[in-house]
């Protein structure tokens, strides 16, 4: 007979035993969704939420910018959406805290080899009022969708995924910084829903897939509370993608045709052709990587992802390399900033003209044990800097008197890791894109674009992707650092600090004109020789639940 010590023991020991097992089986099966062909890390179109999640931010990505560029210390809040570099980039201090809060739900077995999901998604924000000098809770949708997936054994696969409001995730391009079609490509937005839809069909490593939303906008710039008639306008997106089901060669190609309504620099009246008289862009994008050992992920840095995660590094070879490519094409027809005013009703000069830009990145990443390195470098031209605008000047071209250059980017960085703790150190060095044109009288004025602009956004006190340089000067480059530490503390919950320093002598402040009697006008100038608004400081601090 066995006695009850030795039962409880040997019950304890089979509790342990099954309860590793579990967990090996669901870790393996988390390694088997990362290379799956079908899965959202593979260049299809549509990425989906992977869990449920909690993630708050607080922190500001610049500790001394607070008010007309002065120089005060507060806590704010920082993009979260591109990939990498996101300082380089250029400066957004309008929220102080974010609460991201994501429910994903997954059902299979009521058909056979049908799923179906939903995710639905918020984001709650406290907001920074310029104008009203206070701050305000803000709450939006964020990317919530229905999903019905059919997969066959046959390798066949049918999904049919519905945004009822925003189709954000619809577009085209893999890198963060080339990715394009979301709802900043619509010049008079206005916050409106962009509702849309994505079928995809796909056969074992390949897929096919197509992609529409539509929005509404105001058909004429709209100023103050100006009452405008509306136009409904529409984007069109698809592509092809091949990723093999392990560690190797995956790539995709994808286009886009956007309707962005009338061009409000002319009447179509004016014009020989009517269709010039709308502004109907163009994108076509190619991507490939190659990549031997496990899984690089990707690089440290506190972010919203293409898939709302962070996809974690696998360390379970020595080594790992990585090579990637991606280069973005775009067209669209703009008025033709040298001959604007006449009509080529009565003139051979054309009106409008095609505007074209290219943007190119390209990553080099590898990894022995737990040390990872990865350099990327970005070349962006000038017209795509500011294709969405749509323009410098808004609906025209560049004039051939003015003068560009593009932005180059370079970008390295490197971690270690040790068990669930991560350490990471980044540098960022960028030429920004220029625009130089001259005056009345003779003098040289450029106008630094640091970021894409989605609007004909002037710089304010808290968008600061364009800045105008005093006259003769010219742009300068910029340097960026960056430290952060993560530390996961089981799979459910992770938490990340971070602190950057980004070097930018591209950049004013505001100051008050003095009266005669020494008292402030009201009247801000702008000052371009206070260091401290050009060297910045960063501090963010995140935590995540995913459950």
């Amino acid at each position: 007979m066995l006695s009850n010590k030795k039962i409880k023991a040997a019950a304890v020991i089979l509790v342990t035993a099954f309860t590793l097992f579990a967990q090996e089986v669901e870790i393996e099966k988390e390694k088997e969704n990362l290379y799956n062909p079908h899965s959202g890390y593979d260049g299809l179109l549509t990425p989906n939420f992977t869990s449920n999640s909690l993630t708050f931010i607080m922190g500001d990505d610049n500790l001394r910018d607070n008010s007309q560029y002065s120089v005060k210390y507060d806590i704010g809040h920082r993009h979260e959406y591109e990939d990498f570099a996101r300082r380089v980039y250029g400066y957004s201090n309008t929220a102080k805290s974010s609460t991201r809060l994501t429910l994903f739900h997954e059902e299979k077995g009521f058909l056979d080899n049908f799923s179906a999901r939903v995710g639905i998604a918020f984001r709650m924000y406290n907001r920074m009022d310029s104008l009203n000098d206070r701050v305000d809770t803000k709450l939006r949708e964020d990317r919530s969708f229905i999903e019905i997936d059919y997969e066959h054994p046959s390798k066949n696969r049918f999904k049919l995924t519905f945004y009822p409001y925003n189709a954000d995730n619809i577009a085209i391009g893999y890198f963060r910084g080339l990715r394009w079609g979301d709802s900043t490509v619509w010049p008079q937005s206005g916050g409106t829903p962009v509702p849309g839809f994505q079928v995809l069909y796909g056969y074992d490593r390949c897929s096919f897939y197509f992609g529409f939303k539509t929005h509404a906008q105001a058909k004429v710039d709209k100023l103050g509370g100006e009452q405008v008639p509306m136009e409904t306008v529409y984007g069109f997106y698809g592509g092809f993608s091949y990723a093999d089901s392990i560690p190797g060669f995956k790539g995709h190609i994808q286009a886009a045709v956007i309707d962005k309504g009338d061009n409000v620099v002319f009447s179509s009246e004016s014009l020989a052709n009517k269709k010039d008289g709308r502004i109907t862009s163009y994108g076509i994008d190619g991507f490939a990587q190659y990549l031997t050992g496990s899984e690089l992920g990707d690089p440290l840095g506190i972010n919203s992802y293409a898939d709302g995660v962070w996809i974690e590094p696998d360390y379970s070879t020595d080594f790992a390399f990585r090579v990637r490519g991606e280069y973005l094409f775009q067209n669209q027809r703009l008025g033709n900033a040298d001959y604007l005013g006449q009509s080529d009703t009565v003139s051979s000069k054309p009106l409008t003209d095609n505007f074209i830009g290219h943007g190119a990145m390209s990553e080099l990443t590898f990894r022995v044990k737990g040390f990872r390195w990865s350099l990327l470098y970005s070349f962006r031209t000038l017209p795509f800097m500011v294709f969405d605008a749509p323009g410098i000047e808004p609906y025209l071209t560049i004039s051939s008197e003015a003068k560009q250059s593009p932005e180059h980017l370079f970008f390295l960085w490197v971690d270690y890791s040790l068990s669930n703790f991560w350490f990471g150190i980044s540098y960022g060095f960028k030429i920004p894109a220029t625009y130089t044109v001259y005056d009345a009288s003779g003098r040289k004025i450029v106008t630094v674009i640091k970021e894409r602009l989605a609007t004909n956004a002037v710089s304010m006190a808290f968008d600061r992707s364009r800045e105008v340089l005093p006259p003769e000067e010219s742009a300068f480059n910029m340097l960026f650092f960056k430290i952060t530490a993560k530390y996961k503390f089981s799979r459910s919950v992770s938490t990340m600090l971070e602190y950057s320093f980004t070097r930018d002598h591209n950049r004013q402040k505001m100051v008050e004109q003095k009266g005669t009697d020494g008292k402030g006008t009201g009247v801000f100038v702008s000052d371009w020789d206070d260091r401290k608004v050009k060297d910045i400081h960063g501090l963010m601090f995140l935590v995540e639940g995913r459950f």
